[in-house]
């Protein structure tokens, strides 16, 4: 059966905030945009990166939707221009993590071996945010930016961000605890990390 949407109709579709639109964009798009954002992360990213990237990507275009003007280009073209971006600032980020000292990285992990789940919120703090971590010092500092950070989200999505980057637990595990979608699980997590960023930054300020 012929299900294929007009480009058009799927703006239209994202726009008037239709999962059936949301979910044939993914379905057209995804594997196409997926090896893209592989492409840019070559030698850098893991497998992991492009799945979270590409989670990342479609989170976006659903809640960006209106900042696409239909008159400068194509909708394929536009959410190709937010992967870029998002598999760029990905791929920046990666690299920051892999230029830091060995030294750090080996002193931090002695202080991770004593400090349990102190050691992976660190680790946490690296995946999702984009502010500079060029040494892995000053532990406590760290540690109370994100546990500052973290009082500023809703239960809910605390325990979201918890059970994903604390626990690693895989998304569809936490789907079924949670009993919501995909989608709206990695919107939650893709909003997290934007008040986490912009709170640690904020947090930054307040000391300079």
């Amino acid at each position: 059966m012929h299900d294929e949407w007009p480009e058009e109709a799927l703006y239209q579709g994202v726009l008037a905030r239709n999962q059936a639109a949301l979910e044939q964009l993914i379905k057209r798009y995804s594997r196409e945009l997926s090896y893209f954002i592989r492409v840019v992360l070559e030698h850098t990213g893991t497998a992991q990166d492009v799945e979270e990237c590409t989670n990342d990507l479609f989170a976006a275009v659903w809640l960006e939707i209106e900042s696409y003007d239909p008159t400068r280009g194509s909708l394929r073209t536009w959410i190709t221009m937010r992967a870029k971006y998002i598999a760029l600032d990905r791929r920046r980020q990666i690299q920051r993590r892999q230029a830091m000292p060995m030294s750090s990285l080996e002193s931090s992990e002695s202080l991770g071996s004593h400090q349990g789940e102190s050691y992976v919120a660190d680790r946490s703090v690296l995946r999702m945010t984009d502010t500079s971590m060029d040494r892995l010092l000053e532990q406590r500092e760290r540690q109370d930016e994100l546990r500052r950070a973290l009082e500023s989200l809703s239960e809910q999505d605390r325990l979201i961000v918890y059970m994903r980057y604390f626990l690693l637990t895989p998304t569809d595990e936490i789907c079924a605890r949670m009993k919501l979608s995909r989608h709206a699980i990695d919107t939650r997590l893709w909003r997290a990390r934007r008040a986490l960023q912009t709170a640690i930054e904020d947090l930054r300020h307040e000391r300079v």
